[in-house]
């Protein structure tokens, strides 16, 4: 299976598009989506074919972005999605080659306009190739401002030797992008990005991410940092941990700031952290959420999201990847857990997706992440292919109050 793609991933000078050339966005240029896509739609095609069933327990899940034609971006992998002020779904993700270093993995987006039942084609927001600065996109973080815009932040890198973070906001659901101003996150300054992009009363919206090789002046540990203008420009990283950890997932509730963190051998398990005082000191929890599997299992990706619906109420979407052979049984699997905010006890509610051994040389899976649609509904996206080769973008609908 493909490993974590912070870890394996990471803009510099690269292509916008294709065939647009630009070292970067002067603060203010608008890309138009639809303008340089990631193939057109009618000849990509689903890596998953012939049909295996993906079914949990909450229903058949479906591919949304089927991996491009073009092999330079026909591996989707680690989406993101957020839906914004006027309904639009909108799916970040890394479009590339291949899942590893130097995979030329670009930022991209695509968008639904009618509640998830169809996604556009891909638009690459920044080209990289392996003669670029930075060889590859890695890790995204999706999130809203105040006012409603998607605020988008993806890392770039070149093997551990450099890495950088790049960022957009889009305040027409996703349709055109605008550069933010990452100054103070690029150039090794950071390492990678991940998660969503909490709001703050009172503080702005926050960002998180690891410190990885080539980062100075730590190069592992965990960072944050806040913008103060919705996203179009932001502060100086902060760290708060020199542990080796990976995949920040942090949400803001109850006037806390709480964490799952993915371990640094990718354990049975996610760290678990909270801060009551925005990050000035914080509490580790080393066991916070432990997988109930019995066998063999590895955790990347974690996702963790608030319900707008209930107050305090958390949900996480734990991305598992088994380790044992055992014929017939799953290559790994995406669990719904929740927890009251104030006392987080996680509770298992249900299995999201299943990945059976059927699935055969597509073992590169799940980072799974979801986005409230209303009503108790949810829209949940993760992805499965090869690990040298395609990869779809799988998308479906849960209720919260479903499951077993």
């Amino acid at each position: 299976m493909g490993g974590a793609g912070e870890a394996d991933r990471g803009g510099g000078e690269g292509e916008i598009g294709r065939g647009v050339k630009l070292s970067f966005f002067p603060l203010g240029f608008l890309l138009v989506v639809g303008s340089h896509s990631v193939g057109d739609a009618a000849t990509a095609v689903a890596t998953t074919a012939p049909a295996v069933s993906l079914a949990g327990d909450f229903g058949e899940p479906r591919v949304i972005v089927p991996a491009s034609a073009d092999p330079a971006l026909a591996h989707h992998s680690w989406p993101k999605v957020v839906r914004a002020k006027d309904g639009t779904l909108v799916v970040a993700f890394v479009a590339e080659r291949f899942h590893g270093f130097h995979g030329e993995g670009c930022p991209a987006v695509a968008i639904s306009t009618n509640n998830g039942a169809t996604f556009g084609a891909p638009t690459v927001l920044k080209r990289f190739t392996a003669k670029s600065e930075y060889t590859s996109a890695g890790n995204v973080a999706l999130g809203l401002a105040d006012d409603g815009a998607v605020v988008l932040l993806a890392m770039a890198y070149r093997g551990n030797a450099a890495n950088t973070v790049d960022g957009w906001r889009s305040t027409d659901g996703g349709r055109t992008w605008a550069a933010a101003d990452t100054a103070t996150l690029d150039r090794n300054q950071t390492g990678s990005v991940f998660g969503g992009v909490p709001a703050v009363p009172g503080k702005g919206l926050a960002v998180f991410g690891h410190f990885r090789q080539g980062s100075l002046p730590q190069s592992q540990g965990l960072w944050l940092a806040w913008s103060e203008d919705g996203g179009k420009s932001w502060g100086k990283p902060r760290a708060f941990s020199e542990q080796g950890l990976f995949e920040p997932a942090f949400v803001f509730s109850g006037g806390r700031f709480i964490g799952l963190v993915r371990t640094k051998d990718t354990a049975d398990h996610y760290v678990q952290f909270t801060s009551a005082d925005f990050g000035a000191s914080w509490q580790v929890t080393e066991r916070g959420l432990t997988s109930e599997h019995a066998g063999p299992v590895s955790l990347p990706s974690p996702c963790l999201v608030t319900d707008p619906e209930q107050p305090g109420r958390l949900y996480a979407l734990v991305s598992e990847r088994f380790t044992d052979k055992t014929p017939g049984g799953l290559l790994g699997r995406v669990v719904l857990w929740t927890a009251d905010a104030k006392e987080l006890r996680w509770q298992r509610r249900g299995e999201v997706v299943r990945f059976p051994r059927t699935l055969g040389a597509r073992r590169d899976i799940t980072y799974a992440w979801m986005t409230p649609l209303g009503g108790g509904e949810w829209f949940a996206v993760f992805y499965c292919g090869l690990v040298h080769g395609p990869a779809d973008i799988y998308g479906m609908k849960l209720r919260s109050a479903e499951g077993p």
